[in-house]
């Protein structure tokens, strides 16, 4: 049986290469000024000094493609290292942006696995489901107090104290990059472009163009979700 393709990215919106905004976050200036080729140089040896190991082109090319402002969308296999991306992604950001990583995740086990992982890698987590969203996690979200936030659908759907958070000014400005886990669930949540007007829109997470963030979207093929569908 042959093999799926490994991986496959491709920008979804023409923008200007390297969105520099003055109140949202921004990747560090001399990072900013550097070329695709050095840009790639500098995340490629990032890699090596923090994983021990070579990264692979696919996730240099994703994280060049994020630094440039562009929404990316990525297909690669299980056990690719996709959740690395957002991580060397993240090292290109001064620390003093508290910047937040926002992951929509389609099963709420996947985010107490990837809180673990991201912990062990030396990254402050939380995973929002129906137990542990409240008033104080809502908070200290605003403030900065993670760096990568997994959110179940049921939060992201169903919570207007999700919604107050995440449309206001002081988290718009602190989010550095969105992810969408699992391409295909969009469609199963109903959130895409011509879903019901009273559910929150897919498109209404990308960003406007006084915005810096960008939104990365992956598949993964042969994973567990999809065949479950």
């Amino acid at each position: 049986m042959t093999s799926p393709p490994t991986s496959l990215t491709i920008d979804i919106r023409p923008a200007p290469a390297r969105v520099w905004t003055p109140t949202g976050v921004n990747i560090y200036k001399k990072h900013f000024d550097k070329s695709n080729e050095k840009l790639k140089e500098h995340i490629s040896n990032a890699s090596i000094k923090t994983y021990g190991q070579i990264a692979k082109v696919l996730q240099v090319d994703t994280v060049t493609s994020l630094a440039n402002g562009r929404n990316t969308f990525l297909l690669a296999g299980t056990g690719f290292g996709k959740s690395r991306i957002a991580e060397m992604y993240y090292q290109l950001i001064p620390g003093r942006y508290k910047a937040v990583v926002l992951v929509l995740n389609p099963l709420d086990t996947l985010g107490d696995n990837q809180v673990l992982e991201k912990v062990q890698a030396g990254f402050t987590a939380i995973n929002l489901t129906k137990l542990t969203f409240n008033e104080q996690t809502a908070k200290e979200i605003l403030i900065g107090d993670y760096q990568f936030v997994y959110l179940s659908p049921e939060i992201f759907l169903n919570s207007k104290m999700f919604q107050d958070l995440y449309y206001s000014s002081t988290f718009q400005n602190r989010i550095a990059l969105i992810v969408i886990d699992e391409a295909h669930m969009i469609y199963i949540w109903g959130i895409v472009e011509s879903g019901p007007a009273e559910k929150t829109n897919i498109l209404s997470l990308a960003p406007s163009r006084q915005r810096a963030f960008s939104t990365v979207v992956w598949e993964t093929w042969g994973s567990a979700t999809l065949s479950e569908q």
